[in-house]
């Protein structure tokens, strides 16, 4: 009978403890662009929650699906206030922070260029596309 109460014991743990991980982030933290994940903002900047920062990256994302060159070249890693950030042509996309990358487990720099990387193969691909008339 232990035996049985400890097995369900670490059972229940171990599912607890997957549970936990795999529910690390929201989907409302994720930055997805043509149903692909672009960044995860793990971490609050700016006097903005993580969540607020992804409402904030996603009015950008929308002004620049409208007016901002979209091929990768026009995607870029850039320095704002001495923070890392991607831009799509004039406009600011998401600033990377100390605290993501640590969030993140890497550098600043390795999360920047692992978010551009990933910028500049999803925002092509979100691109508009006219209507065709009848």
């Amino acid at each position: 009978m232990k035996r049985t109460i400890v097995a369900l014991l670490i059972v229940t743990m171990a599912a607890v403890v997957i549970a936990s991980a795999a529910s690390a982030f929201t989907m409302s933290e994720k930055v997805v662009v043509a149903n692909s994940l672009v960044a995860i903002a793990r971490a609050p900047a700016g006097g903005m929650t993580a969540d607020e920062r992804i409402d904030r990256v996603n009015e950008r994302l929308a002004y620049i699906l409208g007016y901002e060159r979209l091929d990768p070249a026009s995607i870029r890693l850039g320095t704002c206030n001495g923070e890392r950030v991607i831009s799509v042509g004039n406009t600011t996309l998401i600033t990377v922070t100390a605290a993501d990358a640590r969030a993140n487990g890497t550098t600043v720099e390795g999360l920047a260029q692992r978010w551009l990387a990933r910028a500049r193969a999803a925002i092509p691909q979100a691109r508009p596309t006219p209507a065709i008339p009848g």
